[in-house]
Order: structure tokens, then C-alpha cells, then sequence
């Protein structure tokens, strides 16, 4: 589980729904298909765990919503970025 180094700062129920949105956010992910290579992998399963404990900081404690916060948050990640003018 990623977030076990925290345990000192989360609770033991609280820490059970970090992992369940961490884990329910990586499998709808993964039922996307993803085709990554390992290294792409292990970043994007860091950013995941770092968002939602980013969000629980925040007091976020909702399996769905860390969840769906930290799907968004990868996604923004995963999308190219634009220049917004694009007159050149």
C-alpha cells in the first residue's frame, strides 16, 4: 500500500479509504487499456498516491471523490499542453 509511511498522521480507517481510492482509480485506469512501459507505470501509480494524499491533507476523506480528484488529476497530466496563441 502507498500510503503505510503515513500512518503516523492518518488514522487506520483513513488510510483503508486512501488505498480503496487508490486502487479504484487504478483500475479504471487500467480498464482503459493504458499501454505503458514500466517506468511510465510507476509514475503514474506515484501520482496517484500523491494526489489523493494530497487531497486527505485537504480533508478530502471520500473514497469517490479522492478518486475522481485524483483521475482529473492524472488525466491533466496524461493530456498535451497547448500554447494558447496559436498564431505563430
Amino acid at each position: 500500500m502507498p500510503f503505510e509511511a503515513y500512518s503516523a498522521y492518518f488514522r487506520a480507517e483513513e488510510l483503508g479509504v486512501l488505498a480503496a481510492a487508490y486502487d479504484a482509480a487504478w483500475q479504471d485506469l487500467w480498464t482503459e487499456r493504458l499501454t505503458l512501459g514500466a517506468e511510465q507505470t510507476l509514475v503514474l501509480k506515484k501520482n496517484l498516491a500523491q494526489i489523493i494524499l494530497a487531497s486527505a491533507c485537504n480533508g478530502k476523506r471520500d473514497v469517490d471523490q479522492l478518486k475522481e480528484i485524483a483521475l482529473r488529476g492524472v488525466s491533466r497530466r496524461r493530456e498535451p499542453r497547448y500554447r494558447r496563441d496559436n498564431r505563430r
